[in-house]
């Protein structure tokens, strides 16, 4: 699909993101996950966290820490779907020019996020993001989590990695 797609170039974004998420708002009935590791929790203090499917954990991530640092995006929802992380991110602007300058603190986020590299890169190949303003979708794009790794190890520069995230990037009109 198109949101795998996009998932690569916003590995840092993500961690900005989720932190945003709330099941409150998006209804999670529906999602019910594919992560079949109930006791792979990550120890998330976010309540009433007992293994349940819409609350499920993703193993090497705290979701109250993923966060984008903007005024313009914020996390809506955040999923696992076998092995790719789902973002849904709301935005106030379709312009992509401001949409990519919002995402130059993605790799800074996605790493606030990411407690233990070892096994969230065990339990995840890539992390889809799709930005939507009024319901309708602005941009997607993916952060391959080797990138986020390696952005992390300081193995990569912020440029390059916002740069190979953007080359994931599909826009909708």
């Amino acid at each position: 699909m198109e949101r795998r797609k996009i998932l690569l170039g916003s590995g840092a974004a993500i961690a900005t993101v989720l932190a945003g998420c709330s099941s409150d708002e998006t209804g999670d009935d529906s999602n019910s996950n594919d992560d079949d590791s109930d006791d792979s929790l990550n120890g998330d203090d976010n309540g009433e966290n007992d293994g349940s499917d819409d609350k499920a954990e993703i193993p090497g991530l705290d979701r109250d820490k993923l966060k984008i640092d903007s005024g313009k995006l914020t996390i809506e929802d955040v999923n696992k779907d076998g092995k790719t992380v789902d973002v849904v991110a709301t935005t106030t602007t379709s312009d992509p020019e401001t949409l990519f300058a919002e995402l130059d603190s993605l790799g800074d986020d996605m790493s606030a996020a990411i407690t233990d590299p070892e096994a969230f890169a065990a339990a995840v190949d890539s992390v889809t993001w799709i930005l939507e303003k009024d319901g309708a979708k602005v941009m997607s794009f993916y952060v391959d989590v080797k990138w986020a790794i390696k952005y992390m190890n300081d193995e990569m520069s912020q440029d390059a990695f916002v740069e190979r995230v953007l080359e994931t990037t599909d826009e909708t009109q």
